[in-house]
């Protein structure tokens, strides 16, 4: 029997146990139950992973699964637990809630699938899309299929000649097309895989060689599962293996005697009982050996005979590595490979805590990548309420009382504060003096102080042996433990024979900020400040990438000659904003710019202007981030997270929306507020109509504030346009003056000092259109704010004498405030209604 036929079999195996007519009656245990081989989620993910795999993710990737562990675990905003269940919060208050969403999810795609409607399987975001599309692949109609056994965008791009930015769908249906009619669909998804894999498969060979490993170690390590290499292994070999990512897969030798299996690293690096300096990383197995001896082709760097204890196997190698150890030595090729490995994976050792790598729609900010976040600019004429709109949108979403903060909610949030920007040796010493003063290295990465640094400086991966290089660098001169002989300062940490690492010497003087730190976090929260989780900046034309996203700043050198000089790199407003968000990726963050239009926005954005896009951001749901840049001073890797929204404010009277820069206006939604001069307020919204109802009595009239404002903009409108009009804010202010004197009094004032300068700046001392806008042109003189010279030929005769010589209609005429009119509510009521 054919490889093929007996997959073929096992897919006829699996619909005669999971028909689609069982979906919609299946419990909950029938769908999850841990240690069960026949539930539905395992079928899906194990038992056909030759059928394309999505193993890798977390268990969340199936909305609600049972747990093998039974350690109690705490639910928060995006991951619920049960002592037998995990799932989305977002799906339910209980297991079997979400359960019953789940359930429908999954018959509503095999449905479409089967009538190969791929386009609504697209649009469907309610399950992960690896998830999705391989229930999809086994619910097809099989005579005609639509879908190929490949769920990852990439490989599919490559075989079509794509982009992985295309839907799955797109891919699919293109994949499709280039299928021979008379080839089966397992056999072209092989085809795919191996398009892919020639190119694209990462794979390294790790020797657990015969000088440095005993026989019964090398068994008990099989046995475990378990590669093992020390961390300082020359020509890089042990950095490599630090750092090789999860889900990378490699061939194990035991130097040249055997080849025993080919695996797959589902954990970073830890310290290993096999000595100070040894690493080991678990991982499953995907081949074992089916042959017994060496390997008794040529030497390269890779292969079992060559002295080396992990390299990778270079692409232009990938074919001969096939022909020479895949094939025979562990009965595979390089596309069974590919589909075996999956999803991109993460640490295994994260547990169920771990997210999903590609988040469903029920997961908090799920769909697509930024669906929840929003770049948006609010723009009108001064006074419209802009900064009153902004504050009260702040005030609810972004703020929150300290109060109504858990001390869990508090500690977390002061971390990403004050200690995610720590260095690293700072984070190392709070963490140790936050333990007791002595702990070892595993204790001190999983310290939340280290977690909140490694976050903000994007590191997932190496933490373990970055700690060890930073405690040995700063370790005392003294130390009878440590040999390295770069040290940095300060020289605060020692080792002990037990490997116990401790704080040291004077430690306390150097530290004192740090310890009070770590108090002020242990005390707790002492107030009830209000949480602001924004920040507030103003642009203008020297506004630059150096305040904004990071730059140099000069600092003193204390340990260097009088006056030296030195300069360090420092994060801006927003980069801090952003490492903020990503410690709490359950709350959002704003960041808020006030003028958004006098910066330059090229200069101030710099490479951030690709990553502000919603479909640009770092979901942070423990899969890579769809735009990564690499910042123009740290050379840091950075992206901007997905709960935090940009929100500019802009005066349309400096500058028009059509003037904004291009890329700007590309990347944000833009909310116009115009003055309000409604005469009813909705009852759906209590800031409206702010001006309705609004009147100052004098003794002898009653001006209505509303209908002068409405009159004024509709004359602006027509003499200059829209962006100009005057905003309810400038006349707002009198509600909160007794009607009367004292009330037409602050409306003097307002016209006198506000309003009529403001039209002075807008028409630029056109005092004609001035008039116009005013009413003057209509109103008795002593009722006019500016008023005309009549005797136009005589003031130039006074000015000139009788023979000046000059056209009359070609001077300027004479215009004149008259302050007495300010005074009189006649001027006001001329505005808008006839004095005659």
């Amino acid at each position: 029997m054919s490889d093929f036929q007996q997959k073929y079999d096992l897919w006829n195996e699996f619909l005669s146990v999971w028909p689609a007519s069982r979906l919609a009656v299946m419990t909950l245990d029938e769908y999850t139950q841990a240690g069960s081989k026949d539930s539905f989620t395992y079928w899906i993910e194990s038992r056909l992973d030759e059928l394309g795999s999505i193993w890798g993710g977390s268990a969340f990737k199936f909305g609600v699964f049972s747990r093998k562990d039974t350690e109690e675990k705490k639910s928060d905003g995006r991951h619920s637990y049960s002592d037998t269940h995990g799932w989305y919060s977002s799906l339910g208050t209980t297991a079997e809630a979400a359960f019953e969403q789940v359930r429908s999810d999954v018959v509503q795609v095999a449905d479409w699938a089967a009538k190969g409607d791929l386009d609504a399987i697209e649009s469907f975001k309610h399950l992960g899309e690896a998830f999705k599309w391989k229930v999809a692949f086994h619910y097809q109609n099989r005579q005609a299929p639509m879908i190929v056994d490949v769920f990852k965008r990439a490989p599919l791009a490559v075989f079509v000649g794509g982009a992985a930015r295309q839907t799955m769908a797109e891919l699919q249906k293109a994949a499709l097309g280039k299928r021979p009619g008379d080839l089966g669909i397992l056999e072209f998804g092989r085809q795919v895989w191996e398009a892919w894999s020639q190119k694209n498969l990462p794979i390294w060979k790790l020797s657990h060689g015969l000088n440095d490993f005993s026989a019964d170690e090398r068994k008990s390590y099989l046995q475990a599962e378990l590669g093992v290499m020390h961390g300082e292994t020359a020509k890089n070999q042990g950095e490599n293996f630090q750092e090789a990512p999860v889900g990378d897969l490699f061939f194990l030798c035991h130097g040249n005697d055997s080849l025993p299996l080919v695996g797959q690293f589902t954990s970073m690096p830890e310290p290993c009982a096999k000595g100070d300096g040894w690493l080991q990383r678990r991982y499953r197995v995907l081949k074992p050996g089916i042959k017994q001896g060496g390997y008794q082709g040529g030497q390269k760097g890779w292969t079992p005979n060559y002295r080396s204890t992990f390299k990778q196997v270079p692409a232009h190698d990938l074919p001969e590595f096939e022909t020479a150890l895949l094939k025979p030595f562990f009965g595979t090729d390089l596309a069974e490979l590919a589909t075996l490995a999956g999803e991109p994976m993460e640490d295994s050792g994260t547990g169920s805590n771990a997210k999903p790598s590609v988040a469903p729609a029920w997961a908090p900010g799920g769909g697509q990548p930024g669906a929840s976040c929003f770049n948006r600019i609010y723009y009108g004429p001064p006074g419209t309420g802009k900064t009153y709109a902004l504050m009260q949108l702040l005030k609810r979403d972004y703020e929150q009382q300290a109060a109504s903060i858990t001390p869990e909610e508090w500690r977390t949030e002061i971390i990403a504060k004050k200690v995610a920007v720590l260095t690293w040796w700072e984070g190392a010493a709070a963490a140790l003096y936050d333990l007791g003063g002595k702990a070892r290295v595993p204790e001190i990465v999983e310290h939340p102080f280290i977690k909140a640094i490694a976050a903000v400086k994007n590191r997932a991966q190496g933490i373990n042996q970055t700690l060890w290089g930073v405690l040995q660098h700063h370790t005392v001169e003294s130390s009878t433990t440590v040999n390295t002989k770069l040290r940095m300062s300060p020289n605060i940490f020692d080792k002990t024979a037990d490997s116990a690492w401790q704080l040291v010497d004077d430690w306390q003087d150097v530290c004192a900020d740090l310890i009070a730190l770590v108090d002020q976090i242990k005390a707790g929260q002492q107030n009830a400040e209000t949480v602001q989780r924004y920040s507030f900046v103003t642009f203008h034309q020297s506004y630059g990438y150096e305040e904004f996203v990071e730059g140099l700043r000069p600092v003193l050198n204390n340990e260097g000659e009088k006056g030296d000089v030195e300069y360090e790199i420092r994060p801006g407003v927003f980069k801090k904003l952003c490492h903020d968000a990503r410690q709490m990726p359950d709350k959002r963050f704003a960041m808020v710019i006030d003028e958004i239009n006098r910066g330059n926005i090229s200069k101030i954005f710099g490479e951030l202007i690709t990553l502000i896009e919603p479909d640009k951001r770092d979901p942070m749901d423990g899969g890579k981030p769809p735009v990564e840049l690499e910042l123009a001073y740290s050379r840091d890797k950075f992206s901007v997270p997905v709960n935090v929204d940009i929100i500019g404010t802009m005066n349309t009277a400096d500058r028009s929306l059509a003037l904004l820069d291009t890329a700007l206006r590309r990347r944000f939604d833009f909310v116009p507020l115009l003055p309000d001069t409604r005469a009813v307020k909705d009852a759906d919204d209590p800031h409206s109509a702010p001006l309705a109802g609004l009147v100052v009595r004098t003794a002898n009239d009653s001006i209505d504030v509303r209908r002068m404002l409405e009159r004024i903009n509709e004359r602006i409108e027509a003499l200059y346009d829209r962006d100009h009009c005057i905003g309810h804010a400038y006349l707002t202010a009198l509600r909160n003056v007794d009607n009367g004197e004292a009330r037409f009094e602050k409306l003097a004032d307002i016209f006198r000092n506000r309003i009529v300068p403001l039209l002075e700046e807008y028409f630029f001392e056109d005092w004609h259109k001035i008039r116009l806008v005013l009413g003057d042109n209509q109103k008795p003189v002593a009722a006019q704010f500016i008023t005309e010279s009549d005797a136009h030929e005589q003031d130039l005769s006074d000015l000139f004498g009788n023979n000046h010589g000059l056209d009359s209609y070609a001077t300027k005429r004479r215009y004149q405030s008259q302050p007495s009119a300010f005074a009189n509510s006649a001027a006001y009521l001329g505005i808008y209604q006839s004095l005659v």
